[in-house]
Order: structure tokens, then sequence, then C-alpha cells
């Protein structure tokens, strides 16, 4: 049997400043875009906290299943939090840290979009629903002030703030001391 080579792990705030462009797309999908990394997302938003039941219902390998759990606990998309059932040994079981709560709409949207466009009658299998009002949760594009606004009406610019944190870091470690 083949042994999974195992999920590359760089260091995170590495990954957009080392591409020749930084990309935030890229370096995401670095980390959570591979199949079984989007499944065991898929199962830990609904509500799969323990190791096995990840690898009944995502149909991976335990080695694949612990190689992309160990990668989303190092990005801090889950975290390890230990339980012990009575007589057995202590386990680790695997909660969404905010990251990983952060992640739903992206993961509603690749849902909608399977939906739309993988089925032959454009229903998926599943529908998401507001638990106080019961109406259905969609995930769509809109501006700051919570309009919705049309793909032909989004366009990309150059942020001004990107790097500003880092490049005032170093410059107060290239700052000499004042004399005093």
């Amino acid at each position: 049997m083949r042994i999974p080579e195992p999920f590359p792990v760089p260091a995170a705030s590495e990954l957009v400043t080392s591409m020749e462009e930084p990309c935030s797309i890229a370096a995401a999908v670095s980390i959570v875009g591979e199949k079984w990394t989007l499944l065991v997302l898929r199962e830990a938003f609904s509500g799969v906290t323990r190791f096995d039941e990840f690898l009944r219902r995502t149909g991976c390998s335990s080695a694949i299943l612990s190689s992309r759990l160990k990668a989303l606990v190092t990005y801090g998309i889950l975290r390890r939090v230990p339980y012990q059932e009575p007589g057995d040994r202590v386990r680790d079981a695997y909660r969404l840290t905010r990251a990983g709560v952060d992640l739903l709409p992206a993961i509603v949207a690749l849902m909608q979009w399977g939906d739309r466009y993988l089925t032959p009658d454009g229903e998926g299998p599943m529908l998401l629903r507001d638990r106080e009002s019961g109406t259905p949760i969609h995930v769509a594009l809109v501006n700051a002030l919570g309009e919705p606004v049309a793909p032909k009406n989004s366009m990309r610019e150059r942020n001004p703030r990107y790097g500003q944190r880092e490049s005032a870091a170093a410059t107060a470690d290239d700052t000499p001391p004042a004399n005093g």
C-alpha cells in the first residue's frame, strides 16, 4: 500500500509574500483547496469533531485524514481539544477556530455552485436555513453597506494598506535607539 506524502505545511504568513505576485487566493487555496481538506471542513461545519467520525464521513484513508487535520491545526483553522471516554485513553477532538468559522461562506459558495451546476436539476442534496427565521441561507456578493453587487460591477484594485504592518515592523527594527 502506497503511503501518501504528507500535506506540505509552510508558514502561513509566508504564503502570500513568497509569491512572485502576492495573491491571497493562491495562498488560501494552498491551505484549504484540496479535496480531502474541504471534506474535513464540510464535516467540521456539520458538527463532527472526532477522528473516527471524520474518517467514516469523508471516506479518506486514516493517513490522509491525519495529515489534513495536522495541517488545519498548524494553520489555526482547527484546534485540538483533549477528551476521554470512560476506560479509554485521552484523544483529541478537533474544533473550528475563528479562522475556521470564517471559511464557512467559502464552503457554502462551493456547495451552492455545485448544486447549481453539477446536479441534474440544479437542486442540491442539502439546504441551509437560518435557525431563527427558517429562511434559506445563500452566499452573495455585497458591498460594505450590505447591498448586493452584480459581478460586472465589481472591480479589483491594489490595496494601499497591504504590507504596511510588515514595513512598519521592519522600519522599527532598523531604527537606531535614540540617544537619551
